[in-house]
């Protein structure tokens, strides 16, 4: 039986120094945290490590191109990713949730690799589900690096393909 929940409003929104939502969610070639994915080649090399999907009109807005080194920020913690210019609706970043730091030399501890998207998310759960609300929160973006001329680690799906000029709009009109 499906039960109807009360509408609540999300605990946190856009602000001045974090002006996205971010979204973080999982990608078509890896499962959860990639223990098991990340150990197959043909898995690991179509989607090897973590990037940041942003808009074409946000990308553009803030100068940042396909395969530029961006930290992503939230109230909570930092991931740092290459960029991927997608049809990612605009004011919406997306992180994927795989990476983190099993197989990363050093792990967590002094690797410095800051890429495990759920230390961005918030730490609550929802008083109905008991689910953690790791899927969702504020954000903002900046460049650190500007990229080399390699694309971002985003398998070239439908939905995460790089494009160059507007994204068409979605099925509302928006």
């Amino acid at each position: 039986m499906l039960r109807a929940a009360a509408y609540a409003p999300p605990p946190e929104t856009p602000d001045r120094d974090h002006p996205f939502w971010l979204a973080t969610g999982r990608t078509i070639h890896h499962f959860h945290t990639r223990t098991n994915t990340g150990r197959v080649p043909q898995l690991d090399a179509a989607a090897p490590d973590v990037w940041v999907e942003v808009s074409s009109a946000d990308a553009g807005r803030l100068g940042l191109a396909e395969g530029d080194l961006a930290e992503v920020g939230s109230p909570r913690g930092t991931v740092h990713a290459r960029v991927r210019v997608s049809g990612t609706r605009p004011g919406v970043l997306f992180l994927p949730f795989h990476y983190g730091y099993w197989d990363v030399p050093g792990g967590a501890e002094g690797s410095g690799a800051h890429r495990a998207a759920n230390e961005t998310t918030i730490t609550d759960w929802d008083p109905a589900s008991k689910q953690p609300l790791f899927k969702t929160g504020i954000a903002g973006i900046r460049l650190t690096r500007r990229g080399d001329g390699r694309p971002a680690p985003a398998p070239s799906t439908a939905a995460s393909a790089p494009v160059t000029g507007p994204a068409p709009p979605a099925a509302d009109g928006r």
